[in-house]
């Protein structure tokens, strides 16, 4: 069964793999070039204390074409949401999502900064080793008087959506202020990766 279109100049997929947990991917015979889309971890939004907390950064995203090698394993870490922070106390970052083919390149996709206080976390960075297009993550919204701010929420940039994980890379929301009541931060979205060749 064929795979999913290509980039615009690029032949159809043969075959996909989406990760959600770290592990590795092995190389088909023949493939010398996979497609590599990666979404960093959110970082937490912030707890409330006297305002509405702030949101978490969202995961950066890359897009790259990786250069592989049959029987050289391709290494994949997933980013780890960060936790949204107690009362009054700032998020946690999100983490990176890497890809590593083992002859020296790396895909990076950065996890989300955290909610500190009123202000939301900035979003990360992917990098590319050679071709391919990158992302920031969205910023965060600021806490305040108001409702919390929300997590940032990154565009879905890739050629293939993530169906498996629809939170991919968002940052978690603040945490509301129900006076007298002081609440936490939401976490944010795990990281995610999709190869295809």
């Amino acid at each position: 069964m064929e795979g999913p279109p290509g980039p615009p100049g690029v032949s159809p997929a043969h075959g996909l793999e989406e990760f959600t947990d770290d592990r590795q991917f092995a190389p088909p015979d023949g493939v010398t070039t996979v497609f590599v889309q990666a979404w960093g971890a959110g970082g937490g939004g912030s707890g409330s204390d006297v305002n509405t907390g702030s949101g978490g950064g969202g995961g950066g995203f890359a897009w790259c074409l990786l250069p592989v090698q049959p029987g050289t394993p391709v290494t994949v870490d997933i980013g780890t949401p960060g936790a949204g922070g107690p009362d009054g106390a700032n998020g946690q970052p999100g983490t990176s999502s890497t890809v590593d083919n083992g002859l020296g390149g790396v895909v990076f996709a950065d996890g989300g900064n955290p909610g500190t206080g009123l202000i939301g976390g900035q979003g990360g960075y992917g990098k590319c080793p050679g071709q391919g297009t990158v992302r920031q993550g969205p910023v965060g919204g600021a806490g305040g008087a108001g409702g919390p701010g929300l997590g940032g929420r990154p565009a879905v940039n890739g050629v293939i959506p993530p169906p498996a994980l629809s939170a991919a890379g968002i940052g978690g929301n603040g945490a509301p202020h129900p006076p007298p009541n002081e609440r936490n931060g939401l976490p944010g979205g795990p990281g995610y990766v999709v190869i295809w060749w």
